[in-house]
């Protein structure tokens, strides 16, 4: 195997898990009464900053692409029209970007604030029900076909999402809410920024069909757009709170920017993981298109499963932010072969007790297009 691609493969692992447990630890930053016996430590619950930290990591793509556009430049290899658009250029061509970049910002959001509530581990287990909400819209919405035995690998998939979500009922993590009941609201955070997702890469591959344009300006430029949005929904939103907060509900209000941006200025720990957040998305991206590009979707997706699994033993193991549950290992064991069996990974069709009936009709051709469309812009 190509020793570059090896390093890819890692890189694709390593920043992928890193960012969710850098969110994570973030999350349970203490930044206000730290050492007072005498009132509750409050820990750094900024969703709108962290959502602003993955944009900003995706923006960083835009660099990214300059050294892309340099090194063919060097190796005088003709770029196609669409890659030899400057990034400027690119920004006011593509504007129709904007719209799964508002998709993104909301479906972020809601992932941060689920974060809050619910353990890593099941926070990334969860968000594999990507899958069927893509393959859904992509049959309503653009006319794809999926074969039975696909059909019934999304409902694998749905099972093991479900059995996962149960066993964070039974969650315990240290310094954060135990409690059931926010733990399900977390999850269901997480389910309803899944489904916001899956509408953004429909509309991306509905978009892109009508305007080509490389992976690597799709990142930046939504970075870019989703930036700039969530900037403005934070300035808007921070004198709407101080216009029907009292001063004392204020100064503690997420929608403070001030203070926002103080608890990460003010706060060490709290501004190194910002920027490790930011470099580890950009890495994510460019990791995970090189995956892309040089092997398949497929493979891009059963490099992820990968992830989710280090994510949970290293939130199990090493950190100790949860605790071992079996019916958790057993959801996502059933979420893997699931995912597994829809990417073509694992060939059931192949399997000699499966009724000939439900080979019929096979869309082999259209299941891989629905898992490129989710692959190409699949982001921690």
């Amino acid at each position: 195997m190509d020793i570059s691609l090896i390093f890819i493969v890692l890189g694709t692992l390593l920043t992928g898990a890193a960012n969710s447990l850098l969110t994570k630890y973030q999350d349970n930053q203490c930044v206000r009464n730290c050492e007072d016996t005498g009132s509750s430590p409050q820990y750094f619950n900024q969703p709108a900053i962290q959502t602003l930290q993955m944009f900003l990591g995706e923006l960083a793509m835009f660099f990214v692409y300059l050294g892309y556009k340099w090194y063919y430049s060097r190796s005088y290899i003709q770029l196609d029209q669409e890659e030899s658009t400057g990034g400027g250029v690119a920004l006011f061509k593509h504007w129709k970007l904007a719209i799964p970049a508002i998709c993104d910002l909301s479906c972020t959001t809601l992932l941060n604030i689920g974060l809050i509530y619910v353990p890593v581990s099941i926070y990334q287990m969860t968000r594999g029900s990507v899958v069927l909400f893509v393959a859904v819209l992509s049959v309503v919405f653009l006319n794809r076909k999926i074969s039975k035995l696909h059909w019934i690998a999304l409902v694998v998939i749905t099972l093991g999402v479900a059995i996962v979500g149960l066993s964070g009922t039974q969650t315990k993590e240290k310094e954060a809410t135990s409690s059931a009941g926010l733990i399900v609201f977390g999850i269901l955070l997480i389910i309803g920024a899944t489904s916001l997702q899956g509408v953004q890469f429909v509309v991306e591959e509905h978009i892109l069909a009508k305007q080509p344009i490389i992976p690597l300006q799709l990142v930046y430029i939504e970075g870019f757009f989703g930036a700039v949005t969530i900037v403005m929904f934070m300035v808007v939103l921070n004198f709407v709170a101080k216009a029907v907060q009292s001063p004392k509900e204020f100064a503690q209000s997420p929608f403070n920017i001030v203070e926002a941006f103080s608890e990460v200025l003010g706060n060490k720990t709290v501004l190194v993981t910002s920027f490790l957040i930011m470099a580890s998305i950009a890495s994510f991206n460019f990791c995970g298109l090189s995956i892309t590009h040089r092997i398949s979707a497929t493979a891009r997706s059963t490099v992820d499963t990968c992830r989710t699994l280090i994510v949970w033993l290293f939130a199990v193991v090493v950190m100790r932010w949860e605790h071992f549950k079996f019916l958790q290992m057993m959801g996502f064991a059933i979420l893997v072969f699931g995912t597994l069996w829809f990417n073509g990974v694992i060939e059931v069709e192949n399997w000699s007790f499966i009724p000939s009936w439900l080979k019929e009709g096979e869309a082999e051709d259209e299941r891989t297009s629905i898992d490129e469309a989710l692959e190409e812009r699949l982001i921690s």
